[in-house]
């Protein structure tokens, strides 16, 4: 230890050295959270869900699966691209079960999270050409649920067939089977 102190008390810096040098802070990965619900009764296995949605979803970047339990699987993303586009092409099913996705922004909320809705699109068909316009579309995806988008009718190609509503439906709720709207156009 002696030894040690001597060669210390030796020890001295020239100029340059004395005030160092400036080091970047590392950049902190901010995660891109998303939490799910896997509707099924069966037990998840995550390096399976992993092997499904992985090749589906294409991340460009880290993707990380945690198991919550109670099919409750938070997924984090480096990329919010990657995220937006798992949500922009929901609804996702697993094992022929649907997954309620809910973005959050840190994964101690996830058991709090409610995961009774789930994003479709869904098609109007059979309506007047005249009647093919977002405040029609927002009318009857009203009477469904909670409407999000109307389509632009050129961004469908030309058919103008149909209208495609984005609607957040609640899935606790029972549905009925196949439901017909009647639409009366002024």
């Amino acid at each position: 230890m002696a030894g040690l102190e001597n060669l210390w008390s030796h020890f001295t810096l020239d100029n340059e050295e004395e005030y160092g040098a400036e080091v970047p802070k590392p950049l902190e990965e901010t995660m891109h959270q998303l939490a799910s619900r896997f509707f099924t009764k069966r037990t998840l296995n995550v390096e399976s869900v992993a092997r499904t949605f992985k090749p589906l979803w294409k991340p460009t970047s880290e993707l990380k699966i945690r198991d919550l339990g109670e099919n409750i699987l938070p997924f984090e993303f480096t990329d919010a691209l990657d995220l937006a586009r798992v949500l922009e092409f929901e609804p996702w099913t697993f094992d022929k079960n649907i997954v309620a996705f809910k973005q959050v922004t840190n994964v101690e909320e996830v058991p709090l999270v409610e995961f009774s809705r789930v994003n479709f699109w869904v098609q109007l068909h059979d309506l007047p050409q005249r009647s093919l316009n977002q405040a029609t579309g927002k009318a009857i995806g009203n009477t469904i649920g909670k409407v999000f988008d109307v389509a632009d009718l050129k961004d469908d190609g030309e058919g103008g067939e149909f209208l495609r509503v984005r609607i957040s439906i609640d899935i606790t709720k029972p549905q009925p089977r196949c439901r017909k709207l009647w639409y009366e156009g002024k």
